[in-house]
Parts: structure tokens; C-alpha cells; sequence
């Protein structure tokens, strides 16, 4: 009985390790222009990116917006756990004359994964935030907007981040879920259902991000 368990078990953890694997190939060479960035700023002096000199498999994605003259990059993204690769977060806006609009290296990481709405104010991003007096880990929707240095978010019962945020209308946006992970994964599904009304979200000004953790725990 004991044997079939485990043998039930290995199955499971074998077939959701296959889904990762292949989402990951398929993304991977989607995204490799993701990688670099025209933009004439120096990276170099953000916080944490020379963590590259020591762990040299970091890598960052840079998304472009140019709707709102600005660009999104997550950076020294890393494999933290099996299939959980996170990093940190710098916004910079005017790609003439680029300055650092918003940079997040402690408290919050962030996957690789973005969204933006059609006016191109609006950022989705997927943050994943750690208490450890629960030992528990939160990935809400963080919702930027970077034309009225305003916060929101949204937390859900997913966990994995083969997402994308897509725009609806009337400031409604809803879930598009990687069509693989979704038969997969039960949390995906359920929130690959949800729809994201902003004009009911509670916001907040962005120089309280820091409050974050305590907002949600």
C-alpha cells in the first residue's frame, strides 16, 4: 500500500516537474530579445546587480512601454527554489534622458512576469512576499500606476506564475492562464477565472510600497 502511495506520488511530482520544463522552454525562446535593453542607462548602479560577479547564472528582462515613454526591468533573477525564479524590480521612465522611477530590492521579489494595460499606465506585475513569523509566502498582483505614483494589489489562491493580466474595458482586466499549467494546476484555474476591477481596488500612494508586507499579513 505504502508502495503505491510513494509511486502515485513520484508520478505527480514527475508530471508537474514535465509542465514546468516545457513552459519554461517555450517562454525561454519567446523572450530572449527580453534580455537586453536599447536604453542608455547604467545598470550597473542599481542595488544588488553586481550580486551577477558572484552567480554568474543571474539574468534580468527588460519590457519597454512605450505608451508611457518607460521601461520595466527585473532584474538579477535567479532560480530560488525548484521552477521559483525571482529578482528585483527598477521602473525608469524618459528612454531620452532615463531616470530611475522605482526600484524594489527588499521585502518583495518579483518573477519575470508583466503585464500592461493599453494606455500604458497601468504595470501588473507578480510579487512574492515572505512572513516569517507564519512561514508563509503570499504572490499577489501588484498593480503600478506610474502616472499617479499609486499602488494596489490583489491576493489570490494562485501560486504559479504562468500568467498574463489582460485588459477588458472599463478598467477590468482579467486572467489569461498558460494553457498547459491551467489543466495542471487547480490555483491557476480557479484564478484564471477572476476578473480585476481597478476602480474597486483600494490605492495607495507608492511611497508606502514598503508597507506591502504588513498590508497583506
Amino acid at each position: 500500500m505504502i508502495k503505491k502511495l510513494f509511486w502515485r506520488l513520484k508520478m505527480k511530482i514527475n508530471r508537474f516537474w514535465r509542465s514546468w520544463r516545457k513552459t519554461d522552454e517555450k517562454l525561454e525562446k519567446q523572450d530572449d530579445s527580453l534580455k537586453t535593453t536599447d536604453w542608455k542607462f547604467d545598470f550597473s548602479t542599481l542595488p544588488c546587480w553586481d550580486n551577477r560577479d558572484s552567480v554568474p547564472w543571474f539574468y534580468d528582462k527588460f519590457y519597454e512601454i512605450p505608451q508611457s515613454d518607460a521601461l520595466c526591468c527585473i532584474y538579477s533573477i535567479i532560480e530560488a527554489s525548484m521552477c521559483n525564479y525571482i529578482g528585483f524590480l527598477a521602473i525608469l521612465k524618459n528612454k531620452a534622458e532615463p531616470k530611475l522611477f522605482l526600484n524594489i530590492t527588499h521585502g518583495i521579489n518579483f518573477s519575470d512576469n508583466f503585464s500592461v494595460n493599453e494606455k500604458g499606465n497601468l504595470i501588473f506585475l507578480r510579487a512574492q512576499i515572505y512572513d516569517k513569523a507564519t512561514n508563509k509566502a503570499e504572490c499577489p498582483v501588484l498593480i503600478i500606476d506610474i502616472e499617479k505614483s499609486l499602488f494596489s494589489y490583489l491576493v489570490t489562491v494562485n501560486y504559479n506564475p504562468c500568467y498574463k493580466i489582460i485588459e477588458l474595458g472599463d478598467g477590468v482586466f482579467g486572467v489569461e492562464a498558460d494553457n498547459y499549467q491551467k489543466k495542471n494546476d487547480r490555483r491557476l484555474s480557479i484564478f484564471s477565472k477572476q476578473k480585476i476591477d481597478t476602480k474597486c481596488l483600494e490605492w495607495h500612494k507608492l511611497d508606502d510600497i514598503g508597507l506591502l508586507h504588513k498590508m497583506i499579513f
